[in-house]
């Protein structure tokens, strides 16, 4: 997304569907409608709300949400033309649960968490896991790790986060 910001960015907000490095073109092209697939603008938005879940960088989600601001009345008056659009917004305006697993992915403790995790719908939470021991480039796996070798799982919100959890129960009402 880094590179999204540094060559696609419109500083009116949102995003170019061409890059500053392509050909001059008498007008770069910017369509921010979704249609069969959504637009690489609502996509672009929906991935820098995520990104900032994950990695607690406001930059991302100040630039998301700047690209949001200009299409509300759009959304308003032609909401089946903004499917994707209205995800990332609906991912902005909740409070996204950020949830850290750490736990081997084939054992089976990691993965009764991870049912846990994924059962129902819960659209606006972002799920980062590591294996224990291992470093993470992800912040909201840091200085994270295992409680008595079992999968372990945090579930934060703003990075504030509830105690870890060892047991599926106890992580579905953490969920709740």
């Amino acid at each position: 997304m880094d590179r999204v910001l540094q060559h696609f960015a419109d500083p009116a907000g949102g995003f170019f569907d061409t890059s500053d490095e392509h050909e001059r073109l008498i007008t770069r092209p910017k369509d921010v409608q979704d249609n069969a697939v959504p637009s690489g603008n609502a996509m672009a938005a929906t991935v820098l709300l995520k990104l900032g879940a994950y990695t607690g960088e406001s930059r991302y989600t100040e630039i998301a949400e700047k690209s949001l601001r200009g299409l509300q009345g759009a959304f308003q008056q032609y909401p089946t033309a903004f499917g994707q659009w209205l995800v990332a917004y609906e991912f902005a305006v909740s409070s996204p649960k950020e949830i850290a697993v750490i736990g081997d992915p084939q054992s089976a403790d990691t993965q009764a968490m991870l049912d846990v995790v994924f059962a129902g719908f819960r659209p606006n939470q972002v799920v980062a896991l590591k294996r224990p021991g291992e470093a993470s480039p992800i912040p909201l796996l840091d200085y994270r790790e295992q409680i008595d070798g079992r999968a372990t799982v945090s579930v934060c919100q703003n990075f504030a986060c509830m105690m870890p959890v060892t047991d599926p129960q106890a992580l579905a009402e953490q969920l709740r």
